[in-house]
Protein backbone atom coordinates (compact mmCIF):
# COMPACT_ATOMS: atom_id res chain seq x y z
CA UNK A 1 0.00 0.00 0.00
CA UNK A 2 2.84 2.38 0.79
CA UNK A 3 4.27 1.93 -2.71
CA UNK A 4 0.87 2.44 -4.32
CA UNK A 5 0.24 5.67 -2.45
CA UNK A 6 3.77 6.89 -2.93
CA UNK A 7 3.26 6.55 -6.67
CA UNK A 8 0.29 8.89 -6.38
CA UNK A 9 2.04 11.38 -4.15
CA UNK A 10 3.39 14.64 -5.48
CA UNK A 11 6.89 15.57 -4.32
CA UNK A 12 6.37 19.33 -4.43
CA UNK A 13 4.38 20.66 -1.49
CA UNK A 14 1.16 22.38 -2.43
CA UNK A 15 0.14 25.48 -0.48
CA UNK A 16 -3.13 25.27 1.38
CA UNK A 17 -6.26 27.27 0.77
CA UNK A 18 -7.62 27.57 4.30
CA UNK A 19 -9.59 24.35 4.52
CA UNK A 20 -10.41 23.32 8.07
CA UNK A 21 -8.43 20.34 9.23
CA UNK A 22 -10.24 17.09 9.95
CA UNK A 23 -10.06 13.34 9.61
CA UNK A 24 -10.27 11.95 6.07
CA UNK A 25 -9.92 8.61 4.33
CA UNK A 26 -8.51 8.78 0.82
CA UNK A 27 -9.17 5.67 -1.29
CA UNK A 28 -7.78 4.82 -4.72
CA UNK A 29 -10.47 4.77 -7.38
CA UNK A 30 -10.29 1.01 -7.82
CA UNK A 31 -10.90 0.62 -4.06
CA UNK A 32 -7.75 -1.45 -3.55
CA UNK A 33 -5.87 0.90 -1.19
CA UNK A 34 -6.71 3.65 1.25
CA UNK A 35 -4.95 5.91 3.71
CA UNK A 36 -6.34 7.88 6.61
CA UNK A 37 -5.11 10.96 8.36
CA UNK A 38 -5.62 14.63 9.10
CA UNK A 39 -6.38 16.87 6.12
CA UNK A 40 -3.80 19.66 6.15
CA UNK A 41 -4.91 21.46 2.99
CA UNK A 42 -6.82 21.13 -0.27
CA UNK A 43 -6.20 23.60 -3.11
CA UNK A 44 -8.90 22.34 -5.45
CA UNK A 45 -6.56 19.84 -7.08
CA UNK A 46 -4.37 18.20 -4.43
CA UNK A 47 -5.02 16.82 -0.93
CA UNK A 48 -2.23 17.19 1.61
CA UNK A 49 -2.74 14.75 4.46
CA UNK A 50 -0.75 14.00 7.61
CA UNK A 51 -0.64 10.19 7.76
CA UNK A 52 1.24 7.48 9.60
CA UNK A 53 3.66 7.54 6.67
CA UNK A 54 4.24 11.29 7.01
CA UNK A 55 2.71 14.12 4.98
CA UNK A 56 1.44 12.94 1.59
CA UNK A 57 0.19 15.12 -1.28
CA UNK A 58 -2.28 13.27 -3.51
CA UNK A 59 -3.98 14.21 -6.75
CA UNK A 60 -7.73 14.43 -6.23
CA UNK A 61 -8.20 12.69 -9.58
CA UNK A 62 -6.61 9.53 -8.17
CA UNK A 63 -8.61 9.15 -4.96
CA UNK A 64 -12.03 9.55 -3.40
CA UNK A 65 -12.46 11.31 -0.06
CA UNK A 66 -14.56 10.24 2.92
CA UNK A 67 -14.77 11.66 6.41
CA UNK A 68 -15.69 14.88 8.25
CA UNK A 69 -12.60 16.69 6.97
CA UNK A 70 -13.45 16.27 3.28
CA UNK A 71 -14.20 19.43 1.28
CA UNK A 72 -17.75 20.13 0.12
CA UNK A 73 -18.74 17.98 -2.90
CA UNK A 74 -18.78 20.98 -5.26
CA UNK A 75 -15.14 21.69 -4.43
CA UNK A 76 -14.24 18.22 -5.73
CA UNK A 77 -15.80 18.82 -9.15
CA UNK A 78 -13.24 19.53 -11.88
CA UNK A 79 -13.98 22.73 -13.81
CA UNK A 80 -12.72 23.94 -17.18
CA UNK A 81 -13.77 26.62 -19.66
CA UNK A 82 -13.29 26.12 -23.41
CA UNK A 83 -13.60 28.73 -26.17
CA UNK A 84 -13.58 28.17 -29.90
CA UNK A 85 -15.42 28.54 -33.22
CA UNK A 86 -18.90 27.07 -33.55
CA UNK A 87 -17.94 24.01 -35.57
CA UNK A 88 -15.30 22.92 -33.05
CA UNK A 89 -17.48 23.66 -30.00
CA UNK A 90 -20.68 22.08 -31.34
CA UNK A 91 -19.39 19.42 -33.77
CA UNK A 92 -15.99 18.28 -32.52
CA UNK A 93 -16.01 18.62 -28.73
CA UNK A 94 -19.25 16.68 -27.98
CA UNK A 95 -18.26 13.35 -29.58
CA UNK A 96 -14.73 13.61 -28.16
CA UNK A 97 -16.04 14.23 -24.64
CA UNK A 98 -18.69 11.54 -24.96
CA UNK A 99 -16.20 8.89 -26.15
CA UNK A 100 -13.70 9.96 -23.47
CA UNK A 101 -16.37 9.65 -20.76
CA UNK A 102 -17.31 6.19 -21.99
CA UNK A 103 -13.68 5.07 -21.82
CA UNK A 104 -13.46 6.43 -18.26
CA UNK A 105 -16.63 4.63 -17.17
CA UNK A 106 -18.48 7.95 -16.77
CA UNK A 107 -21.82 9.24 -17.98
CA UNK A 108 -21.93 12.20 -20.37
CA UNK A 109 -24.54 14.97 -20.37
CA UNK A 110 -24.76 17.99 -22.69
CA UNK A 111 -26.73 21.04 -21.54
CA UNK A 112 -27.35 23.90 -23.97
CA UNK A 113 -27.45 27.16 -22.04
CA UNK A 114 -27.81 29.39 -25.14
CA UNK A 115 -27.13 29.27 -28.90
CA UNK A 116 -23.46 29.99 -28.21
CA UNK A 117 -22.83 28.40 -24.83
CA UNK A 118 -23.00 24.81 -23.67
CA UNK A 119 -22.13 22.87 -20.54
CA UNK A 120 -20.85 19.30 -20.55
CA UNK A 121 -21.09 17.27 -17.35
CA UNK A 122 -19.33 13.99 -16.58
CA UNK A 123 -20.75 11.92 -13.74
CA UNK A 124 -20.04 8.60 -12.09
CA UNK A 125 -22.39 6.07 -13.63
CA UNK A 126 -23.07 4.15 -10.42
CA UNK A 127 -23.55 7.07 -8.01
CA UNK A 128 -24.44 9.98 -10.34
CA UNK A 129 -21.76 11.99 -8.52
CA UNK A 130 -20.66 14.96 -10.62
CA UNK A 131 -16.99 14.55 -11.57
CA UNK A 132 -16.39 17.36 -14.06
CA UNK A 133 -18.21 20.38 -15.44
CA UNK A 134 -16.81 21.86 -18.65
CA UNK A 135 -18.26 25.05 -20.08
CA UNK A 136 -17.97 25.73 -23.81
CA UNK A 137 -18.49 29.09 -25.47
CA UNK A 138 -18.49 29.98 -29.16
CA UNK A 139 -16.05 32.76 -30.00
CA UNK A 140 -14.57 34.19 -33.22
CA UNK A 141 -11.28 32.61 -34.30
CA UNK A 142 -9.40 35.86 -33.68
CA UNK A 143 -10.63 36.09 -30.05
CA UNK A 144 -9.98 32.61 -28.65
CA UNK A 145 -6.26 33.10 -28.00
CA UNK A 146 -6.88 36.50 -26.40
CA UNK A 147 -9.40 34.89 -24.04
CA UNK A 148 -6.87 32.19 -23.16
CA UNK A 149 -4.14 34.75 -22.46
CA UNK A 150 -6.44 36.73 -20.17
CA UNK A 151 -7.41 33.50 -18.35
CA UNK A 152 -11.06 33.90 -19.35
CA UNK A 153 -10.79 30.34 -20.67
CA UNK A 154 -8.64 27.38 -19.66
CA UNK A 155 -8.49 25.78 -23.11
CA UNK A 156 -9.07 27.15 -26.59
CA UNK A 157 -9.80 25.60 -29.95
CA UNK A 158 -9.03 27.21 -33.27
CA UNK A 159 -7.23 27.30 -36.58
CA UNK A 160 -4.62 29.88 -35.60
CA UNK A 161 -1.19 28.84 -34.36
CA UNK A 162 -0.27 30.32 -30.97
CA UNK A 163 3.03 31.76 -29.83
CA UNK A 164 5.73 29.72 -28.14
CA UNK A 165 4.45 30.63 -24.66
CA UNK A 166 1.27 28.62 -25.23
CA UNK A 167 1.14 24.83 -25.20
CA UNK A 168 -0.66 23.57 -28.27
CA UNK A 169 -1.40 20.38 -30.18
CA UNK A 170 -2.79 19.77 -33.64
CA UNK A 171 -5.81 17.59 -32.83
CA UNK A 172 -7.54 17.47 -36.23
CA UNK A 173 -7.32 18.84 -39.75
CA UNK A 174 -9.66 20.64 -42.11
CA UNK A 175 -9.34 22.44 -45.43
CA UNK A 176 -10.98 25.24 -47.35
CA UNK A 177 -12.45 23.95 -50.61
CA UNK A 178 -13.78 25.89 -53.63
CA UNK A 179 -17.27 24.58 -54.38
CA UNK A 180 -20.06 25.05 -56.91
CA UNK A 181 -23.58 23.70 -57.30
CA UNK A 182 -24.56 20.48 -59.05
CA UNK A 183 -25.83 22.62 -61.95
CA UNK A 184 -22.42 24.17 -62.60
CA UNK A 185 -20.48 22.08 -65.16
CA UNK A 186 -17.07 23.30 -63.99
CA UNK A 187 -14.91 20.52 -62.45
CA UNK A 188 -11.42 22.04 -62.25
CA UNK A 189 -9.70 25.42 -62.02
CA UNK A 190 -6.04 26.35 -62.08
CA UNK A 191 -4.54 28.27 -59.18
CA UNK A 192 -4.43 31.42 -61.30
CA UNK A 193 -8.06 31.00 -62.38
CA UNK A 194 -9.02 30.49 -58.74
CA UNK A 195 -7.18 33.69 -57.81
CA UNK A 196 -9.06 35.54 -60.55
CA UNK A 197 -12.39 34.22 -59.30
CA UNK A 198 -11.59 35.35 -55.77
CA UNK A 199 -10.40 38.84 -56.72
CA UNK A 200 -13.19 39.47 -59.24
CA UNK A 201 -10.82 39.64 -62.22
CA UNK A 202 -12.85 36.70 -63.54
CA UNK A 203 -16.46 37.74 -62.94
CA UNK A 204 -18.34 35.60 -65.47
CA UNK A 205 -18.26 31.83 -65.89
CA UNK A 206 -18.15 32.38 -69.65
CA UNK A 207 -14.47 33.39 -69.25
CA UNK A 208 -13.81 29.79 -68.13
CA UNK A 209 -15.74 28.28 -71.08
CA UNK A 210 -18.86 27.99 -68.96
CA UNK A 211 -22.34 29.46 -69.37
CA UNK A 212 -22.83 33.21 -69.63
CA UNK A 213 -23.65 34.07 -66.03
CA UNK A 214 -21.94 36.26 -63.42
CA UNK A 215 -19.83 34.67 -60.71
CA UNK A 216 -21.70 34.92 -57.41
CA UNK A 217 -18.95 34.67 -54.76
CA UNK A 218 -19.69 33.41 -51.23
CA UNK A 219 -16.98 33.44 -48.54
CA UNK A 220 -16.93 32.65 -44.82
CA UNK A 221 -16.21 35.32 -42.25
CA UNK A 222 -13.03 35.16 -40.18
CA UNK A 223 -9.37 35.94 -40.33
CA UNK A 224 -8.53 32.24 -40.53
CA UNK A 225 -9.86 32.32 -44.10
CA UNK A 226 -7.69 35.33 -44.93
CA UNK A 227 -4.63 33.60 -43.44
CA UNK A 228 -5.25 30.37 -45.36
CA UNK A 229 -5.66 32.22 -48.67
CA UNK A 230 -2.59 34.37 -48.01
CA UNK A 231 -0.40 31.27 -47.73
CA UNK A 232 -1.26 30.40 -51.31
CA UNK A 233 -1.92 33.88 -52.73
CA UNK A 234 0.27 36.44 -50.91
CA UNK A 235 -1.33 39.88 -50.88
CA UNK A 236 -4.70 38.60 -52.13
CA UNK A 237 -7.67 40.92 -51.73
CA UNK A 238 -10.99 39.21 -52.30
CA UNK A 239 -13.50 41.00 -54.50
CA UNK A 240 -17.16 41.60 -53.84
CA UNK A 241 -18.59 38.61 -51.97
CA UNK A 242 -21.44 37.60 -49.71
CA UNK A 243 -19.93 36.81 -46.31
CA UNK A 244 -21.37 34.09 -44.09
CA UNK A 245 -20.84 33.50 -40.40
CA UNK A 246 -22.54 30.10 -40.60
CA UNK A 247 -20.56 27.81 -42.93
CA UNK A 248 -23.45 25.36 -43.25
CA UNK A 249 -25.68 28.15 -44.57
CA UNK A 250 -22.88 29.17 -46.94
CA UNK A 251 -22.82 25.67 -48.44
CA UNK A 252 -26.62 25.70 -48.73
CA UNK A 253 -26.52 29.05 -50.57
CA UNK A 254 -23.96 27.76 -53.08
CA UNK A 255 -25.80 24.47 -53.63
CA UNK A 256 -28.98 26.37 -54.56
CA UNK A 257 -27.38 28.69 -57.15
CA UNK A 258 -25.84 27.57 -60.46
CA UNK A 259 -23.80 30.79 -60.69
CA UNK A 260 -22.34 30.60 -57.18
CA UNK A 261 -18.75 29.91 -56.18
CA UNK A 262 -18.12 29.27 -52.49
CA UNK A 263 -15.27 28.50 -50.16
CA UNK A 264 -16.26 26.07 -47.41
CA UNK A 265 -14.47 23.73 -45.00
CA UNK A 266 -14.06 20.14 -46.17
CA UNK A 267 -16.07 19.19 -43.07
CA UNK A 268 -19.06 21.29 -44.25
CA UNK A 269 -19.41 20.50 -47.99
CA UNK A 270 -23.13 19.74 -47.77
CA UNK A 271 -24.65 19.28 -51.25
CA UNK A 272 -22.00 21.29 -53.06
CA UNK A 273 -19.49 19.96 -55.60
CA UNK A 274 -15.77 20.54 -54.89
CA UNK A 275 -13.59 22.04 -57.61
CA UNK A 276 -10.20 20.41 -58.17
CA UNK A 277 -7.30 22.88 -58.13
CA UNK A 278 -4.59 22.29 -60.74
CA UNK A 279 -1.33 23.95 -61.66
CA UNK A 280 -0.04 25.19 -64.99
CA UNK A 281 2.18 22.09 -65.27
CA UNK A 282 -0.85 19.79 -65.08
CA UNK A 283 -0.47 18.49 -61.52
CA UNK A 284 -3.82 18.57 -59.73
CA UNK A 285 -4.58 18.91 -56.01
CA UNK A 286 -8.01 17.47 -55.13
CA UNK A 287 -9.26 18.00 -51.58
CA UNK A 288 -9.39 14.51 -50.05
CA UNK A 289 -8.68 13.15 -46.59
CA UNK A 290 -5.40 11.75 -47.88
CA UNK A 291 -4.16 14.98 -49.49
CA UNK A 292 -5.15 17.00 -46.42
CA UNK A 293 -3.40 14.59 -44.04
CA UNK A 294 -0.24 14.79 -46.15
CA UNK A 295 -0.49 18.61 -46.54
CA UNK A 296 -0.49 18.05 -50.30
CA UNK A 297 -3.63 20.19 -50.66
CA UNK A 298 -2.95 23.96 -50.76
CA UNK A 299 -5.65 25.17 -48.34
CA UNK A 300 -5.12 22.67 -45.52
CA UNK A 301 -5.93 24.02 -42.03
CA UNK A 302 -4.61 22.43 -38.81
CA UNK A 303 -7.05 22.60 -35.88
CA UNK A 304 -5.33 23.41 -32.59
CA UNK A 305 -6.04 22.73 -28.95
CA UNK A 306 -4.31 25.47 -26.91
CA UNK A 307 -3.62 25.76 -23.20
CA UNK A 308 -1.54 28.31 -21.34
CA UNK A 309 0.46 25.90 -19.17
CA UNK A 310 -1.56 26.47 -16.01
CA UNK A 311 -2.18 23.33 -13.99
CA UNK A 312 -5.34 21.60 -15.16
CA UNK A 313 -7.49 19.15 -13.15
CA UNK A 314 -6.50 15.54 -13.59
CA UNK A 315 -9.55 14.61 -15.65
CA UNK A 316 -8.91 17.54 -18.01
CA UNK A 317 -5.30 16.43 -18.43
CA UNK A 318 -6.54 12.92 -19.19
CA UNK A 319 -8.96 14.32 -21.77
CA UNK A 320 -6.17 16.26 -23.49
CA UNK A 321 -4.05 13.09 -23.61
CA UNK A 322 -6.99 11.19 -25.10
CA UNK A 323 -7.61 13.81 -27.81
CA UNK A 324 -3.95 13.54 -28.83
CA UNK A 325 -4.05 9.74 -28.95
CA UNK A 326 -4.67 7.34 -31.83
CA UNK A 327 -7.82 6.12 -30.05
CA UNK A 328 -9.51 9.49 -30.69
CA UNK A 329 -8.87 9.52 -34.45
CA UNK A 330 -11.97 7.50 -35.51
CA UNK A 331 -14.11 9.86 -33.41
CA UNK A 332 -12.61 12.90 -35.15
CA UNK A 333 -13.26 11.34 -38.56
CA UNK A 334 -16.85 10.45 -37.65
CA UNK A 335 -17.41 14.10 -36.63
CA UNK A 336 -16.62 15.15 -40.22
CA UNK A 337 -13.09 16.42 -39.71
CA UNK A 338 -9.88 14.94 -41.07
CA UNK A 339 -8.22 12.78 -38.46
CA UNK A 340 -4.49 12.22 -38.12
CA UNK A 341 -4.59 8.45 -38.09
CA UNK A 342 -1.79 7.03 -40.22
CA UNK A 343 -3.02 5.87 -43.61
CA UNK A 344 -1.26 4.28 -46.55
CA UNK A 345 -1.03 5.31 -50.22
CA UNK A 346 -0.01 2.41 -52.52
CA UNK A 347 2.73 2.94 -55.06
CA UNK A 348 0.32 2.37 -57.94
CA UNK A 349 -1.52 5.56 -56.92
CA UNK A 350 1.55 7.66 -57.69
CA UNK A 351 0.93 7.48 -61.45
CA UNK A 352 0.35 11.19 -62.13
CA UNK A 353 3.45 12.20 -60.21
CA UNK A 354 5.61 9.56 -61.88
CA UNK A 355 4.33 10.47 -65.34
CA UNK A 356 5.11 14.13 -64.69
CA UNK A 357 8.61 13.20 -63.45
CA UNK A 358 9.33 11.21 -66.63
CA UNK A 359 7.98 13.96 -68.90
CA UNK A 360 9.98 16.59 -67.05
CA UNK A 361 13.19 14.56 -67.38
CA UNK A 362 13.02 14.62 -71.19
CA UNK A 363 16.37 13.59 -72.66
CA UNK A 364 18.28 14.09 -69.40
CA UNK A 365 19.78 10.63 -68.90
CA UNK A 366 21.12 11.31 -65.40
CA UNK A 367 17.69 12.47 -64.28
CA UNK A 368 16.06 9.39 -65.83
CA UNK A 369 18.52 7.14 -64.02
CA UNK A 370 17.61 8.83 -60.74
CA UNK A 371 13.90 8.32 -61.48
CA UNK A 372 14.57 4.64 -62.16
CA UNK A 373 16.50 4.36 -58.90
CA UNK A 374 13.59 5.94 -57.04
CA UNK A 375 11.05 3.60 -58.63
CA UNK A 376 13.18 0.56 -57.79
CA UNK A 377 13.44 1.76 -54.17
CA UNK A 378 9.78 2.61 -53.60
CA UNK A 379 7.75 0.34 -55.91
CA UNK A 380 7.37 -2.42 -53.31
CA UNK A 381 6.39 0.02 -50.56
CA UNK A 382 3.50 2.20 -49.45
CA UNK A 383 3.60 5.90 -48.70
CA UNK A 384 2.37 6.91 -45.24
CA UNK A 385 -0.06 9.83 -45.12
CA UNK A 386 2.30 11.55 -42.67
CA UNK A 387 4.43 14.09 -44.51
CA UNK A 388 7.00 16.39 -42.96
CA UNK A 389 7.38 19.97 -44.10
CA UNK A 390 9.31 22.94 -42.79
CA UNK A 391 8.41 26.52 -41.99
CA UNK A 392 9.19 29.02 -44.73
CA UNK A 393 12.93 29.70 -44.87
CA UNK A 394 13.58 27.54 -41.80
CA UNK A 395 14.81 24.09 -40.80
CA UNK A 396 12.05 23.99 -38.13
CA UNK A 397 9.13 21.66 -38.77
CA UNK A 398 5.72 23.28 -39.22
CA UNK A 399 3.06 22.56 -36.54
CA UNK A 400 1.38 19.68 -38.35
CA UNK A 401 4.75 18.03 -39.03
CA UNK A 402 5.88 18.48 -35.42
CA UNK A 403 2.68 16.68 -34.39
CA UNK A 404 3.47 13.95 -36.93
CA UNK A 405 6.81 13.24 -35.23
CA UNK A 406 5.02 12.20 -32.05
CA UNK A 407 2.29 10.30 -33.89
CA UNK A 408 4.79 8.27 -35.91
CA UNK A 409 6.90 7.56 -32.82
CA UNK A 410 3.77 6.41 -30.93
CA UNK A 411 2.84 4.08 -33.78
CA UNK A 412 6.35 2.60 -33.78
CA UNK A 413 6.12 1.99 -30.04
CA UNK A 414 2.73 0.32 -30.47
CA UNK A 415 4.39 -2.18 -32.80
CA UNK A 416 2.47 -1.18 -35.93
CA UNK A 417 5.59 -1.47 -38.10
CA UNK A 418 7.41 -4.34 -36.41
CA UNK A 419 9.35 -6.51 -38.86
CA UNK A 420 9.38 -3.77 -41.52
CA UNK A 421 11.40 -0.67 -42.25
CA UNK A 422 10.50 2.98 -42.63
CA UNK A 423 12.30 5.04 -45.25
CA UNK A 424 12.40 8.84 -44.84
CA UNK A 425 12.54 10.16 -48.41
CA UNK A 426 13.51 13.79 -48.96
CA UNK A 427 12.50 16.00 -51.89
CA UNK A 428 13.12 19.64 -52.85
CA UNK A 429 11.68 22.19 -55.23
CA UNK A 430 13.25 22.78 -58.62
CA UNK A 431 15.37 25.81 -57.69
CA UNK A 432 19.12 25.32 -57.82
CA UNK A 433 21.36 22.65 -59.36
CA UNK A 434 20.21 19.02 -59.26
CA UNK A 435 23.28 17.80 -57.37
CA UNK A 436 22.82 20.37 -54.60
CA UNK A 437 19.09 19.58 -54.35
CA UNK A 438 19.85 15.89 -53.95
CA UNK A 439 22.20 16.61 -51.04
CA UNK A 440 19.63 18.98 -49.49
CA UNK A 441 16.89 16.35 -49.73
CA UNK A 442 19.13 13.86 -47.91
CA UNK A 443 19.86 16.36 -45.13
CA UNK A 444 16.15 16.95 -44.60
CA UNK A 445 15.44 13.23 -44.53
CA UNK A 446 18.17 12.68 -41.93
CA UNK A 447 16.83 15.55 -39.82
CA UNK A 448 13.34 14.02 -39.68
CA UNK A 449 14.70 10.53 -38.97
CA UNK A 450 16.73 11.98 -36.11
CA UNK A 451 13.64 13.75 -34.70
CA UNK A 452 11.58 10.54 -34.78
CA UNK A 453 14.48 8.41 -33.54
CA UNK A 454 14.87 10.63 -30.50
CA UNK A 455 11.45 9.35 -29.33
CA UNK A 456 11.79 5.71 -30.36
CA UNK A 457 15.28 4.80 -29.13
CA UNK A 458 16.14 1.15 -29.76
CA UNK A 459 12.92 0.16 -31.51
CA UNK A 460 12.75 -2.97 -33.66
CA UNK A 461 11.83 -0.87 -36.71
CA UNK A 462 14.67 0.02 -39.04
CA UNK A 463 14.74 3.72 -39.99
CA UNK A 464 16.41 4.46 -43.34
CA UNK A 465 16.88 7.65 -45.38
CA UNK A 466 17.04 8.53 -49.07
CA UNK A 467 16.76 11.68 -51.13
CA UNK A 468 15.82 12.47 -54.72
CA UNK A 469 16.04 16.24 -55.01
CA UNK A 470 13.43 17.81 -57.28
CA UNK A 471 12.55 14.84 -59.49
CA UNK A 472 9.07 14.06 -58.02
CA UNK A 473 7.12 17.30 -57.50
CA UNK A 474 3.74 17.35 -55.75
CA UNK A 475 2.80 20.70 -57.32
CA UNK A 476 4.02 23.08 -59.98
CA UNK A 477 7.12 25.12 -59.13
CA UNK A 478 5.76 28.32 -60.68
CA UNK A 479 4.08 29.47 -57.44
CA UNK A 480 5.45 30.04 -53.95
CA UNK A 481 2.96 27.51 -52.57
CA UNK A 482 3.99 24.93 -55.17
CA UNK A 483 7.66 25.27 -54.23
CA UNK A 484 6.80 25.07 -50.54
CA UNK A 485 4.77 21.88 -50.91
CA UNK A 486 7.54 20.27 -52.97
CA UNK A 487 10.04 20.76 -50.12
CA UNK A 488 9.07 17.74 -48.05
CA UNK A 489 10.06 14.46 -46.45
CA UNK A 490 7.78 11.52 -47.17
CA UNK A 491 7.73 8.28 -45.18
CA UNK A 492 7.56 4.96 -47.01
CA UNK A 493 6.87 1.58 -45.44
CA UNK A 494 8.70 -1.41 -46.88
CA UNK A 495 8.89 -5.06 -45.99
CA UNK A 496 12.06 -6.39 -44.36
CA UNK A 497 15.11 -6.46 -46.60
CA UNK A 498 16.38 -9.99 -47.33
Amino acid sequence: MIQKLAALAVIALVPGTGWSSGAVVLTTLDGSHSVSGELLSFDGEYFRVETEFGALTLDRGDVSCDGPGCPEPEALVAHARVGGPADMIHLLMPPLLESFARRQGLSYHRIFTSDETVTWELTETSTSRLVARIEGAVAPEEDVLTQLASRDTDLSLGRKEAGKSVDQDVIALDALVPVVSLDNPRAMVTLEQFRGLLTGDIDNWEELDGPDMPVDLHLPEGRDVTRALARVFPGLRAGSATRHRDKKLLATAVASSSSALGLVPLSRLGNTVPLVISGSCGLASPATRGTVKAEDYPLTQPLFLHRNGARQPRIVRDFIAYVRSHEAQPVIQAAGFVDQGIGFIPFDRQGDRLANAVLTAGDDQERMQEIQRMIATLMLGERLTLTFRFRDGSSELDPQSASNVRRLADAIWRGEFDGKELVFVGFTDGDGPAEGNQRLSMRRARAVRQAVGAFTGDSPVKLEVDGYGEILPMACDDTAWGRQVNRRVEVWLRGPTP
